[in-house]
């Protein structure tokens, strides 16, 4: 920005004349010197809350991993997953809504329960691919000191990512659900009598899969959170959910017991998914449900703790 401008009398430079170092005052063609006073000014427009601050950051963390404002081939293996994974959902209703004479519905071809079975690998490939870029790229870049030096605290920052993880992860694991659960209603012979009978489901639809998003954020996060490279973080993510299961396996066997499975970090959120989506209990009991609870409480505090040391480490 320009303010007023203030000529510089000829032979008054200190050392420059005219503008030129070593010019000679008066000189043919030499260019009159002149001082721009610039300065800050205050800003008058409309301040938003801080909320706005962490929504922007949450939809920016949403945006990243799915390649979106990127180039085509950002958009490949993201939206190929989404695909796989909407695909049975969309497959059983596009049954009965194509083939009316087929008279079936579409929770008679596949359940919930089997719904979040089939999408479990899917739901380990999105959350290896897909959360590691949330965090990796603002470490490798080191921006976060200016991220905090804005209106973003770190409490914020950290919530924000973990919003965009969960967000990104309830769109591969609810959004099928729900394309069942609508898709149910539209094909009802009676839609307002199906909806009477089955609005029950509904919570517990968002339950179970809040119960496989949630372990799976914070370990994703937390393995994103040690390190500034994605493939670091890509490969250490997979080394607990697939070395897990085998382990727990083989102590079930040694110890002839099926108690260890509750240990498994791949399987075991998917299992207590499913029970809830039933009304069952839990196969291992409270035990399932407090290794559970240990692993989400143990991921969030190892982000917590790795963006509360106060640098781009």
């Amino acid at each position: 920005m320009s303010g007023p401008v203030a000529e510089v009398p000829d032979g008054v430079h200190g050392g420059v004349h005219d503008g030129v170092p070593g010019a000679v005052p008066g000189g043919v063609g030499a260019p009159r010197a002149v001082l721009h006073d610039v300065r800050y000014s205050r800003f008058t427009g409309a301040l938003r809350p801080r909320r706005s601050a962490v929504g922007a950051l949450v939809a920016s963390g949403v945006r990243r991993p799915l390649g979106l404002r990127r180039s085509a081939g950002a958009k490949v293996w993201p939206f190929l997953l989404l695909a796989v994974a909407y695909m049975p959902a969309l497959a059983v209703v596009a049954v009965p809504l194509l083939v009316p004479q087929v008279g079936v519905q579409p929770t008679e071809l596949i359940g919930y329960p089997q719904l979040l079975a089939t999408n479990s690998v899917v739901v380990l490939a999105f959350v290896a691919t897909a959360v590691p870029a949330v965090l990796t790229r603002d470490r490798r870049d080191r921006v976060l000191s200016l991220y905090f030096a804005t209106a973003l605290s770190r409490a914020e920052y950290v919530l924000g990512m973990a919003l965009s993880a969960v967000a990104l992860l309830l769109l591969i694991v609810l959004g099928p659900a729900l394309v069942l659960f609508v898709g149910s209603i539209a094909t009802a012979d009676d839609p307002g009598r199906w909806i009477a009978d089955s609005a029950g489901d509904l919570p517990r639809i968002l339950l179970a899969s809040l119960v496989v998003v949630l372990p799976n954020a914070a370990l994703g996060l937390a393995v994103a959170s040690l390190t500034s490279r994605r493939v670091v973080a890509v490969g250490g993510y997979l080394a607990v959910v697939l070395v897990g299961p085998v382990l727990t396996r083989l102590v079930a066997v040694v110890v002839e017991a099926d108690w260890p499975l509750a240990f498994d970090p791949a399987g075991g959120p998917v299992l207590l998914a499913t029970t809830v989506v039933d009304g069952a209990p839990a196969p291992q009991g409270a035990l399932a449900w407090a290794v559970w609870a240990a692993l989400v409480v143990a991921g969030s505090a190892v982000l917590v703790g790795r963006y509360g040391r106060g640098d781009d480490a």
